[in-house]
């Protein structure tokens, strides 16, 4: 009797260890079709889960219930907003595309009996965000309409690095004067050339150009509106993307500072109390999204974010601005503007018209964030007041090897409101900072030029720069000056008119110089050989705005063919003068 329990506990023991699988075997063996649907960190996940642990997930579809992702749409008002197609007539070659048109409803009501809760659905990626057992993956992997199972990416940002609070006082040593409305906000203006576009009355509204408000949609913690310099924002609409609900200040149960950053960040943008704090956009329209979550670091979830730019595109934004991202989610390797997914939804939003501004990150040397990388995001780098890199500003390039950030802007004490205190100002460093200050600048420009597409305006913002002729993977194009790239005449400014390229270069036959000059200017264009000798003047003072190319032959003033060698093309304005190389060939 002994010996058969002991046989029978044998088998039992047997059996249950040749039974034994893992959640990842038990997944995998469903098919070989849904194995190939894991996204490679569920995939490198799923030993660590138990069958019953709930994890936030991507789930893709395969289409959208349309023949094809280039139909045409008859009626763009089923899929966009009047305010979203006139921002597009004005700056996308899209009126509606296959990004606008939802999630096919069918797909969504079957997935519901296999996920615990529905968070985001996203148009631009043809996906969902779900809560979703562990255990009920293999079964969402073989429906035929998924295309990918991924985990949602989440990145945890310690507050201590995203804000830096540099001085603790309040600062209420600049009181209101006639003469002096920019109070402590004067040197982060006066560095991007501001000042003398907020005097004469630009200010995103676009009252003196006669065009409509910009309108900027801001993601962030959230948002408190107590301040007296910000009593005034006009805010159009605003919404939680962490609770689902409208309000974007804290809530019961919120962290006590979990609008803390987003404040900070509207106040840099838009704050308004004259003689202390005059934010670049103050006159502009706002749409709030609170995309992020704060326990004791800001914790930030990608379907959040990306809802957030999707709302944005929809509700009309012409500017998003985001001083948050994503760097352990994402290696090094894949910052190459195409593989993360808020990257992917930047580049969508860019593509409707909309100017996407990103911080480029704090991590100094150890690289940029995501959305940083993409190829149409205008990444924005911290410099100090005189204009020096600041250490923790993230340093480019992209994977694929393009510069990064585009531009800087002061991050080192930039003045803003105080949480605590609603009269009060404090000073903080952070990209967090330079980023928003850009993108207020970004929308006096298109107030002023509404017509400018987000790569135009982009454009104009580096050659105005002062590092336009030498770009590196620290300063980018540098630091833009917006009255400069504005066009706007202002009697006594100073004039940047360069060569943005000479092409092509070696060149046989003939070459083209583009230049670039924000105003109308006088100018003269001269070829030197390597003896220092004007041996051509294309041109003398010649008067263009914006943009024109100058074609030289290869010949002397005297029509003779130059010789093969170096040349030096030199443009001459008043007080200024710029030369490039250029290499003549047989």
């Amino acid at each position: 009797m002994r010996k058969t329990i002991v046989k029978v506990i044998f088998l039992a023991i047997l059996a249950a260890s040749l039974s034994k699988r893992t959640l990842a075997e038990d997944i995998h063996s469903d098919s070989s079709t849904s194995n190939a649907k894991l996204g490679y960190r569920l995939r490198d996940s799923l030993d660590s889960f138990g069958s019953g642990d709930i994890v936030n997930l991507w789930i893709f579809f395969t289409d959208k219930g349309i023949e094809k992702r280039d139909k045409g749409f008859r009626d763009p008002s089923e899929f966009i907003s009047k305010r979203a197609a006139r921002r597009r007539l004005l700056r996308s070659s899209v009126l509606a595309d296959w990004y606008d048109v939802p999630v096919n409803p069918g797909y969504i009501a079957a997935l519901h009996p296999y996920i615990n809760n529905l968070r985001h659905l996203s148009r631009f990626l043809n996906a969902v965000s779900a809560l979703v057992e562990v255990g009920r993956i293999g079964t969402i992997c073989s429906l035929p309409f998924v295309k990918q199972v991924e985990l949602v990416g989440v990145e945890r940002i310690p507050m201590d690095v995203s804000v830096h609070e540099a001085y603790n006082e309040f600062d209420r040593s600049r009181i209101s004067t006639g003469d002096d409305p920019f109070g402590g906000s004067f040197d982060q203006l006066e560095q991007l050339g501001l000042i003398e576009l907020l005097k004469r009355g630009y200010n995103g509204s676009g009252t003196l150009s006669g065009n409509d408000p910009i309108t900027v949609a801001i993601l962030d913690t959230g948002f408190k509106r107590e301040h007296r310099a910000l009593k005034g924002v006009n805010v159009l609409a605003e919404w939680d993307f962490v609770n689902d609900d409208s309000v974007t200040s804290n809530e019961p149960g919120d962290p006590f500072d979990q609008d803390f950053h987003g404040t900070l960040v509207l106040g840099t943008i838009a704050g308004h109390d004259e003689g202390n704090l005059i934010g670049p956009a103050w006159g502009a329209n706002y749409l709030l999204a609170k995309t992020e979550i704060v326990d004791n670091e800001i914790v930030v979830e990608e379907d959040n974010w990306i809802a957030g730019i999707e709302w944005a595109d929809s509700a009309g934004a012409d500017i998003v601005t985001s001083s948050l991202g994503y760097f352990d989610w994402y290696s090094r390797d894949q910052l190459d503007g195409n593989t993360a997914f808020c990257t992917r939804a930047a580049d969508i939003a860019v593509s409707h018209g909309i100017v996407v501004v990103n911080s480029a990150g704090n991590r100094g040397q150890a690289g940029l964030v995501a959305p940083a990388d993409g190829d149409s995001v205008i990444a924005v780098g911290a410099v100090d007041k005189d204009g020096m890199i600041a250490s923790f500003s993230s340093r480019g390039p992209t994977a694929d090897g393009r510069i990064k950030p585009d531009l800087t802007a002061m991050g080192v004490d930039v003045y803003t409101v105080s949480y605590s205190d609603t009269a009060g100002f404090h000073r903080y460093n952070g990209t967090s900072f330079s980023a928003p200050l850009v993108a207020g600048s970004c929308a006096l420009l298109l107030a002023i030029n509404c017509h400018w597409t987000p790569m135009d305006l982009l454009s104009a913002l580096k050659k105005s720069a002062t590092r336009v002729a030498s770009p590196d993977n620290s300063y980018g194009w540098g630091i833009p000056d917006v009255t400069l790239a504005s066009g706007i005449n202002v009697p006594g400014y100073r004039s940047n008119v360069t060569i943005s390229s000479i092409i092509p270069n070696p060149f046989d036959a003939s070459m083209r110089l583009d230049i670039f000059a924000p105003r109308s200017t006088d100018f003269s264009v001269k070829v030197y050989d390597c003896s220092g000798r004007c041996i051509r003047t294309l041109c003398s003072r010649r008067s263009i705005e914006w943009n024109d190319s100058i074609v030289w032959d290869g010949r002397d003033d005297n029509g003779n063919r130059a010789a093969q060698g170096v040349y030096f093309v030199s443009i001459e304005t008043s007080g200024r003068k710029e030369v490039k190389k250029a290499v003549l060939l047989y």
